[in-house]
């Protein structure tokens, strides 16, 4: 076990350090794609305060537009990195990485079908949460809890940390769906049949790889919330701003320009190096590679 865990600390460095060095190396050829992100972002959250009074379809409608948006520009950044990937010297252009409308289809129903996933591990857990009831009304009866008001609030409380919790398992199962449908243009189901089989034995390194990820994010965020603080700091000399009135702004640019890029370039060099290690089935069942 110390010799799995010393592998997977080295696996999470090689990583980080891969993905750190192919964002650092090539992020002026990504900022245009970061600086869309940033558009879309920014729009969506600036519409978000004029739709209130909105008819319910257009806003459906723009929201629906908003998605395509997002899936188009991340699409093209995955397709990007893998060819930064497979060739660091080529000479890459943007409209080269646009995805074709097959490839948008197929991400939107992967996403779709992670969705359904996500309400499928609910429909199976809900036995848990129909025991636990029958456990805290016997504690009722026996007076060990105060009322059934009390044990609806430990209730609900208990069930949103199991829906977090089987989100998140299944967010770690199926999180390469999408870049087998750009790197092996596979269909969605297939997609997400073959992301279960890779992840399958890797959990514990995908927890490290994750770790890794939130440990690097959070270092880069501390430092750049120093560099904005600072330099609002030195405009408060001359000016009387409040910095609060831009913590939207400031979270959008850090997390279009910062985030996104890095947060992609690191699970598409995870995705290669558990690719790499790979040795089951081109076309794997869904039922075997589930737990």
């Amino acid at each position: 076990m110390i010799d799995y865990l010393k592998e997977s600390t080295f696996a999470v460095k090689d990583v980080v350090l891969q993905a750190w060095k192919v964002t650092k190396e090539n992020y002026f050829s990504v900022a245009t794609l970061c600086f869309l992100i940033f558009i879309t972002a920014s729009t969506s959250t600036f519409m978000a305060f004029f739709m209130e009074e909105l008819h319910i379809g257009i806003k459906i409608v723009m929201l629906l537009i908003f998605i395509m948006c997002y899936c188009v520009i991340e699409l093209c950044m995955i397709k990007y990195i893998f060819h930064l990937l497979d060739d660091a010297n080529a000479d890459i252009k943007i409209i080269d990485t646009l995805p074709t409308r097959k490839e948008i289809g197929r991400f939107l129903l992967g996403t779709i079908y992670f969705g359904i996933s996500i309400f499928f591990v609910g429909i199976l857990l809900m036995p848990v949460l129909y025991i636990l009831d029958l456990i805290f009304k016997f504690a009722v009866s026996q007076h060990l809890i105060d009322g059934y008001a009390e044990t609806g609030k430990i209730i609900v409380n208990i069930a949103v940390v199991i829906a977090m919790i089987s989100i998140f398992f299944t967010f770690i199962r199926i999180i390469f769906f999408p870049f087998f449908i750009i790197d092996k243009h596979s269909p969605p189901f297939e997609s997400i049949k073959l992301s279960l089989a890779t992840t399958k034995g890797n959990f514990i390194k995908l927890m490290f790889f994750l770790l890794g990820l939130v440990i690097v994010q959070a270092i880069v965020f501390g430092f750049f919330y120093v560099v904005v603080t600072t330099g609002f700091r030195l405009i408060n000399f001359f000016f009387d701003t409040d910095i609060n009135q831009y913590i939207s702004l400031i979270v959008v640019i850090f997390s279009s320009f910062v985030i996104v890029p890095f947060t992609t370039a690191f699970f598409a060099v995870a995705y290669r190096k558990i690719m790499g290690d790979y040795k089951g089935d081109e076309h794997p069942d869904i039922i075997h590679n589930i737990v």
